[in-house]
């Protein structure tokens, strides 16, 4: 997949989700099920069995997951990992046992249990936070985003949390974080490729 490509996918994912994770569940899956009918797409059926074998997607902009190259974890190492953030393992070269290092893989909501994260003040340490809970909610949801509740939480347990400038420390960083208090924050297409250049690092660290 070429980088553009990439790009587009993933503003599609943001998109998505943004317009779908306020409705209750039912209007969830009627606007599924029109997409995926207009755009001739085929889901998954209640008991996970393809409704055509032959069709690999199981939702919108979700592939079932290949595990072909030898860097792709085995379906013990990716529990509970989204399809889409299988994806991008793969072109990422990361394993699940790479991966469960840093983060609880195996539980429905995977969350950042790194001993320590990378950076030497606190600003450099929120960024790494913010980059490696945005990966934490692309591997659980597929869509690389955190609530600032759990953010602000998480750089308190990393000794990263500046409540007079933590404001000013996520704008220096709006490029590759977006959003506010309110809505939380996603990684942008930058900000998801500076996160995996980062668990990279820790992992050759590690």
């Amino acid at each position: 997949m070429e980088s553009n490509d990439e790009d587009l996918e993933f503003q599609a994912m943001r998109q998505v989700y943004a317009a779908l994770k306020d409705l209750d569940r039912d209007a969830q899956n009627r606007v599924i099920e029109y997409v995926s009918r207009r755009l001739s797409l085929n889901r998954m059926t209640a008991d996970q069995t393809p409704a055509t074998p032959k069709q690999e997607t199981l939702e919108v902009g979700q592939t079932q997951p290949d595990t072909s190259h030898p860097s792709v974890a085995t379906d013990e190492d990716v529990d509970g990992v989204s399809p889409i953030a299988l994806k991008w393992m793969r072109r990422s070269q990361l394993s699940g046992k790479q991966l469960s290092a840093f983060f609880s893989l195996g539980i429905e909501e995977i969350d950042l249990v790194a001993k320590s994260v990378p950076g030497k003040s606190k600003a450099e340490r929120v960024r790494s936070v913010a980059l490696l809970l945005g990966i934490a909610g692309y591997l659980s949801s597929g869509v690389a985003r955190v609530a600032d509740d759990k953010l602000r939480e998480a750089c308190g347990h990393y000794d990263a949390y500046d409540g007079t400038n933590f404001a000013k420390q996520l704008k220096a960083i709006n490029a590759e974080v977006t959003g506010s208090k309110e809505s939380g924050y996603t990684l942008s297409s930058r900000g998801l490729t500076t996160a995996t250049e980062l668990i990279k690092a820790m992992v050759t660290v590690n």
